[in-house]
């Protein structure tokens, strides 16, 4: 049902960077470090703020929450919060080998896209090994629903999404938008930049519960009824479908590999992303997708 094919090369950086910023939910400042690392080891978040520095690969199997963001948990302890940007950005850059040091519990928000951390990679390079980089492409659909959301993958030898949500607010409303994943980061810079957003009337039941107690304005898009509150308003008329688009290319690249083929979302979000992932890692079972990686 399911088979590697190759896919370029495998990439990771040509030189090191930092941002600093709070998380979204905890409210925490805190500092990433990106590094090059050797082919094949994959994407790994590093805890240096916790005893012993755990290793934290980025894979579906250490799922801790899907609760208004990702949360991954290793084996040797710690967790990091709200990684799907970062693993976005790095997905959209062609990055398949990087070290993440975190400093705090979650990943910095920064404008509540993954704009910034776009544009590090860009500004210091990537980094080709010289190693195949291998894709999954299935012969067959596969396919996740619950209630009305649902997402499929049919079958294509491109890397498409096709991304539609409904919200009652006139400000968002209907909207769908279809991503070329096959393009560079040049012509993903609307993906990139598409900003997390929250209803206004839902910030205090948020905050009550503990999360998003580092939002505001300048890391979310806020709209009320027909207003979007942000001073400049939208980036991108479909700026609302876009994140959320943005959010599942974030979560699919948990996978481990990239994914040959057209994949439907409708009205998406963290959990059926994860779950759907899960459903592709079962279907790729006997190429070992259904494992998780030692953290090295």
């Amino acid at each position: 049902m399911a088979a590697l094919v190759e896919d370029g090369v495998r990439g990771s950086l040509a030189g090191g960077f930092e941002l600093a910023g709070v998380g979204l939910h905890t409210g925490a400042s805190v500092r990433l470090t990106a590094q090059p690392a050797p082919p094949g080891a994959g994407v790994k978040f590093i805890r240096a703020d916790l005893k012993g520095s755990p290793v934290i690969p980025a894979h579906w199997s250490g799922l801790a929450s899907t609760r208004l963001g990702t949360e991954i948990a290793g084996d040797d302890g710690g967790s990091v919060k709200t990684i799907e940007h970062v693993m976005a950005a790095l997905s959209i850059c062609g990055v398949d080998d990087v070290a993440i040091t975190l400093d705090g519990p979650e990943a910095p928000v920064m404008d509540g896209s993954a704009r910034d951390i776009v544009r590090e990679i860009l500004r210091v390079g990537t980094a080709p090994s010289g190693v195949p980089r291998m894709a999954i492409a299935f012969d067959r659909p596969v396919e996740i629903n619950d209630g009305d959301r649902s997402i499929a993958l049919g079958p294509c030898d491109a890397r498409v999404l096709d991304v539609s949500i409904e919200f009652p607010d006139a400000a968002i409303g209907d909207q769908r938008v279809e991503v070329d994943l096959d393009g560079d980061a040049a012509s993903l810079d609307g993906l990139a930049s598409a900003r997390t957003f929250c209803r206004r009337a839902d910030i205090e039941g948020m905050r009550a519960a503990g999360l998003a107690l580092g939002g505001s304005l300048d890391n979310a898009i806020v709209v009320d009824g027909g207003a979007v509150l942000n001073d400049g308003g939208l980036r991108e008329p479909l700026e609302f479908a876009l994140h959320k688009a943005l959010d599942l290319v974030g979560d699919l690249s948990l996978l481990g590999a990239r994914i040959k083929g057209r994949i439907v979302a409708v009205r998406p979000g963290h959990d059926i992303n994860v779950a759907f992932v899960k459903r592709l890692a079962a279907a790729a079972a006997d190429l070992g997708f259904d494992r998780a990686p030692r953290a090295q």
